[in-house]
């Protein structure tokens, strides 16, 4: 019934054992559940088997979900001690006699948040008593099993928090929020890599300081590598994989001895510091749950999701505040921005500004959204762009909405529209711990429900947990890569 937080379960049974294992504890199975006095046999909650096959069947979906080390939580508010430094480690030789000095060690408290993912299944009294070559309550498991899994496997890249406070973070959230804290030293903060719009492999125009190939790894794993991690594998978006392969492309042979030199399957990238990277496999690579900044539309329940922001205004700024202006020669031209409202339950239509505006090299602009004063709130907002002198929306960023009033987001052009992200991850923390866990409050499960006046059978299945990276330094993001389809 309840999914083992410690244990990777895909392929623990075969379909014999389990029908076997379901008998055995089957009443009328040794004990006539019409007869039983001081008990019967056990019978069994079949969401766990459920649970195996669906896992079995989105291996290519759901690589995070299937991978993923669970660690159990018995709180709503995960609290955990992190070591950041063990100590001076140079200064530690002393004389005959003389007192031994304690090094002064560095302990983060950090602070996790259990979040909560939960489904309805429901099977109509006519369809229990129709005769069917399908169990349909099996089948109705199976379905609300699938949308827990991939709403989870979403969530693990695209959670965010300060947009729809009901997610968990994901690895593109946690890694970028370390990136850019100021606050902290530059060894305890992510390494980000900016691509500029290129593709993985691709040629650089003369004069953009981008690199696109083998070089972009070695110099991130080296990076990483200093702050104590060691990157093992990189999870991208499918329209990706082709990128990878070109990195091969003039060194491999197309011969059928060799996996690797065939083609088959494309080899790890060893970097220079001595680490291999994955990008393909059961737990790196490609996976249908990680998606490109594409084209936005609404979607979600129209009755609870917030309506489009009243207005959207745009003011070219000529010092940007922000950040630097990311806005170069060759991006001057004529803008169009459009805002779409969010919240767990939906995403609105887009409301577009009034006009383009016309950005010059160095400038920013500022997005004032207003939102609907009517309907359910936007706990946050899309802002779709376009590029210079184009035509076509795409998401640009997902930004929080304030508290009250308008939201303002400065647009210095360190997000480009149309792209898409790859996160580079390491597996193991300094003390030989899971760097990289799912936080579990509860295993999925399934609870039955009341009959309501329609007279289905109703159940609810949940998981409850958050994503936990727990030092996010050794992980990285390579941001802002272009791709076939986009608008770069």
């Amino acid at each position: 019934m309840i999914f083992d937080e410690g244990v990777n379960v895909e392929g623990l049974f075969d379909n014999e054992s389990q029908a076997t294992l379901e008998k055995a504890l089957s009443a009328g199975y040794g004990t006539d559940a019409s007869q039983f006095t001081d008990g019967r046999a056990l019978q069994p909650e079949d969401l766990e088997s459920t649970l195996v096959n669906v896992l079995d069947v989105l291996q290519e979906d759901c690589k995070v979900f299937n991978s993923i080390y669970r660690q159990p939580s018995k709180s709503t508010v995960h609290q955990y001690n992190r070591r950041t430094g063990v100590g001076d480690d140079e200064f530690n030789f002393i004389g005959e006699g003389e007192e031994i000095r304690e090094g002064d060690q560095d302990i983060e408290r950090k602070i996790l948040e259990q979040k909560y993912i939960g489904t309805i299944g429901r099977i109509t009294k006519q369809a229990e008593l129709v005769e069917s070559m399908e169990d349909l309550y099996n089948a109705e498991k199976v379905a609300c099993t699938m949308r827990i899994v991939k709403s989870a496997e979403r969530a693990f890249f695209h959670g965010n928090s300060a947009v729809v406070p009901k997610q968990f973070d994901g690895f593109q959230k946690i890694i970028e929020d370390s990136a850019f804290d100021t606050t902290k030293e530059a060894r305890l903060r992510s390494t980000v890599a900016d691509l500029r719009g290129y593709e993985i492999g691709e040629e650089v125009a003369s004069g953009d300081d981008v690199v696109t190939g083998e070089d972009l790894f070695d110099e991130i794993a080296d990076t990483v590598y200093e702050k104590g991690g060691d990157l093992k594998k990189a999870l991208f978006p499918p329209v990706l994989a082709r990128q990878f392969r070109r990195l091969f492309n003039d060194k491999l042979r197309y011969t059928t001895e060799d996996e690797h030199t065939g083609l088959k399957r494309l080899p790890d990238i060893v970097v220079s510091c001595g680490s291999s990277i994955r990008i393909q496999g059961k737990d790196a690579g490609t996976d249908k749950m990680f998606h490109v900044k594409g084209k936005v539309v609404a979607k979600g329940d129209s009755t609870k999701r917030p309506n489009a922001p009243s207005t959207v205004t745009l003011t070219v700024n000529t010092s940007p505040t922000r950040a630097e202006s990311q806005f170069g020669t060759n991006d001057a031209g004529d803008y169009i921005y459009a805002v779409h409202a969010v919240n767990s339950y939906g995403i609105s239509a887009a409301k577009a500004a009034a006009a383009a505006v016309t950005v010059a090299a160095g400038k920013s602009v500022t997005i004032t959204i207003t939102p609907d004063s009517n309907g359910a709130r936007a706990t946050g907002f899309i802002i779709t762009r376009s590029k210079a002198d184009g035509s076509e929306l795409m998401e640009m960023c997902s930004i929080g909405a304030a508290v009250e009033g308008n939201t303002t987001y400065e647009d210095v052009n360190s997000e480009l529209p149309g792209t898409a992200s790859i996160v580079l991850l390491s597996e193991i923390t300094r003390d030989a711990k899971a760097n990289i866990a799912f936080t579990q409050l509860m295993g999925l499960s399934t609870f039955p429900l009341p009959t309501n006046d329609s007279l289905a059978k109703r159940f609810a299945v949940a998981l409850f947990g958050a994503l936990k990276i727990g030092a996010p330094e050794f992980c990285a993001e390579i941001k802002n890569v272009g791709y076939r389809g986009g608008l770069y």
